[in-house]
């Protein structure tokens, strides 16, 4: 039983690793700041007064796991109090304290 809990918060824990890691690599290709390969993945769509990403449409599992489908997936369910980070690290930090105080259903939820 022991095993199966450190598991448990250890999957979590990679999880959310995983998620950051993604996270800071949309933001910096929307903000200019990862190759030009990366930033031509991301397009805006307007929705009323809001601002979001366009998300392809895949029919495939591996073509949902694409960076080009989870990255603006991803930034769109965010928090605009950290998508708006004025920088780099104010973004980390930001992003780092949003995933941190997510439950295991919240994880999914955004992810998916």
């Amino acid at each position: 039983a022991v095993v199966s809990t450190q598991s448990g918060h250890y999957g979590r824990d990679v999880r959310k690793r995983v998620i950051f890691k993604l996270g800071l690599l949309a933001y910096k290709s929307v903000n200019g700041l990862a190759p030009m390969y990366l930033q031509e993945l991301f397009r805006y769509a307007h929705h009323g007064h809001v601002l979001k990403l366009t998300v392809p449409e895949v029919n495939t599992r591996y073509g949902q796991r694409s960076f080009s489908v989870i990255g603006p997936k991803l930034l769109n369910k965010l928090p605009i109090a950290v998508t708006s980070s004025i920088n780099v690290d104010v973004f980390k930090v930001a992003l780092k304290t949003f995933l941190f105080n997510l439950t295991v259903a919240e994880i999914e939820i955004l992810i998916n």
